[in-house]
């Protein structure tokens, strides 16, 4: 076998180097300062009482409900990831023939609006978009983020999982095991922790029809904003 292709395999053969799970993954939308997400869909009720009355109903314990300490908000179908970029600009001066003009960093791209975090609901009966989400979008609008002495922000975690480094040592011989493998464990790939987040659109209105029920029909897509993230490795 060619070197080249030797060196290839050998790098998948390490953990830090093989293909990861991009399907083993969790979230977690917390209140922030200890709070529950009950307390937080009660502050929403408060709000949206105040400015509009008898306009929505909160589902106050709707997200804490239907979530698990160790699997994050059960009804959390996908999430889309923020990115980052840079614009760049050039100075110069006039008159001075064929030099070329400097560069420099303008702008980092701000959080919010299009480059948000978004996460995908699934619809259920009792549907956290319209009982939770939506309320919660109308009182944010009311405050306009602002820290004020109700808070309605939360922090959302992502936790992504992938196969554990313990059987790496010996792939051939775990490879050759019963499945399901025994041997295989998962542990945490990569953490990111979202701060002072708010919810700001769902994207796309609802629809209803006779014809046959499709993946698009009962899962809703949110965007949230946040002041700051940042991304850990346990590992």
């Amino acid at each position: 076998m060619a070197r080249p292709i030797k060196q290839r395999i050998q790098v998948h053969q390490d953990w830090a180097g093989d293909i990861p799970l991009k399907n083993l993954w969790g979230v977690q939308i917390a209140g922030r300062d200890g709070a529950s997400m009950t307390e937080v869909g009660n502050r929403i009720q408060q709000i949206v009482d105040d400015y509009q009355p008898r306009s929505y109903q909160v589902e106050a314990g709707l997200i804490d409900k239907f979530s698990s300490s160790d699997e994050g908000y059960l009804l959390a179908q996908n999430i889309a990831m923020p990115s980052e970029s840079l614009s760049i600009n050039t100075a110069g001066i006039d008159s001075v023939g064929g030099l070329i003009n400097g560069y420099y960093a303008a702008n980092r791209t701000a959080y919010g609006s299009g480059n948000q975090v978004t996460i995908t609901f699934l619809e259920t009966n009792i549907d956290v978009i319209d009982y939770f989400i939506k309320p919660w979008i109308v009182a944010t609008s009311y405050k306009g983020l602002i820290e004020d002495d109700v808070d309605i922000k939360c922090n959302i975690t992502v936790t992504q999982y992938t196969r554990s480094d313990n059987a790496y040592n010996n792939k051939v011989a775990n490879s050759q095991t019963s499945i399901p493998n025994p041997n295989i464990t998962y542990s945490t790939r990569k953490i990111f922790n979202f701060f002072n987040c708010a919810p700001y659109n769902t994207q796309g209105g609802d629809q209803m029809s006779y014809n046959s029920l499709s993946i698009s029909d009962i899962t809703k897509a949110v965007g949230w904003t946040f002041s700051h993230y940042e991304i850990s490795n346990p590992n």
